[in-house]
């Protein structure tokens, strides 16, 4: 059922749609299918990786590449202004947005910003 609704809300080519992305296989997929359905997309996270996958995966899928762009951001950088960087970039390369998919996995350290009384060990 999910399918048939995400095939239904976004069946209407050129939907645009802002998508982080860290190269998995899951992010690729999605983004493919949504280039299928006739989405522009804008992936963002390692531009290197990204277009790589763009180039090579993408474009052996048909002629989906051109409807997806690559907005570089390091998405590890504590700057706010770098992600507000990236995202304006984003925009205008699409206009406006109709969806936006954070599909970006992060295996680093968890940071907390909590007192030390309420870190997982203590609560």
């Amino acid at each position: 059922m999910e399918k048939m609704f995400l095939n239904q809300r976004m069946e209407t080519p050129g939907k645009r749609v802002l998508m982080t992305s860290h190269g998995d296989e899951i992010s690729i997929n999605l983004a493919l299918h949504l280039a299928k359905l006739g989405c522009r997309l804008v992936l963002m996270g390692d531009e290197r990786g990204l277009r790589s996958i763009i180039q090579g995966r993408l474009a052996v899928s048909g002629d989906v590449s051109g409807s997806v762009e690559v907005v570089g951001l390091d998405m590890e950088e504590e700057r706010e202004a770098a992600f507000q960087e990236a995202v304006d970039q984003a925009c205008n390369l699409l206009g406006n947005l109709d969806a936006f998919l954070n599909c970006y996995t992060y295996e680093g350290i968890l940071l907390w910003n909590l007192c030390p009384e309420q870190t997982p060990c203590h609560l």
